[in-house]
């Protein structure tokens, strides 16, 4: 190890580059980027977003059921449905699947 560190330090030190702007890529999801409507009593939601939504979840698998509660939270959907007075056992329909609200 002794060793190593001498002929580290003898090595010739490198210039430092600068680099212009930096540009930063993010997947944030745009929150008013779906539509819910009532239909016979059921709350239909379409749109980019809960098409994405639906791509990146495994129903069957309770993690990723967890993760779908929570991007319905930070997306304003759960929000949404709120406001347009969903209850307790209601309906919810995002693309063929449907589900039963509760809170």
């Amino acid at each position: 190890m002794k060793y190593i560190s001498k002929t580290l330090k003898t090595l010739p030190k490198e210039d430092l580059i600068k680099t212009e702007e930096k540009i930063v890529y993010t997947l944030n999801e745009e929150k008013s980027n779906f539509k819910i409507e009532i239909i016979d009593g059921e709350y239909i939601i379409t749109g980019p977003a809960v098409e994405r939504l639906m791509g990146r979840i495994n129903i069957a698998d309770n993690e990723s059921m967890h993760y779908f509660q929570k991007s319905l939270r930070e997306l304003g959907i759960e929000e949404e449905l709120k406001k347009k007075g969903i209850k307790e056992g209601d309906t919810v329909k995002i693309l063929e699947w449907e589900f039963e609200w509760y809170n």
